[in-house]
């Protein structure tokens, strides 16, 4: 079995369960914005752990 083919097919069943859960339970405004701020502050998190790291490698 072909690794790539394995992930690709992770991936598409990870993509369908999560549109199939959004039209079972939808979102609901507190959510989306809860979700909304965790994802800034890891987006952040995130891009100062890059920058340090490529501060590191200079």
């Amino acid at each position: 079995m072909n690794t790539g083919s394995f992930v690709k097919g992770m991936v598409t069943g990870a993509v369908i369960g999560m549109g199939i859960s959004m039209v079972a339970n939808p979102i609901d405004e507190r959510d989306r914005r809860r979700f909304a701020k965790k994802t800034t502050k890891m987006f952040t998190t995130i891009g100062s752990i890059a920058d340090n790291m490529i501060d590191a490698i200079k």
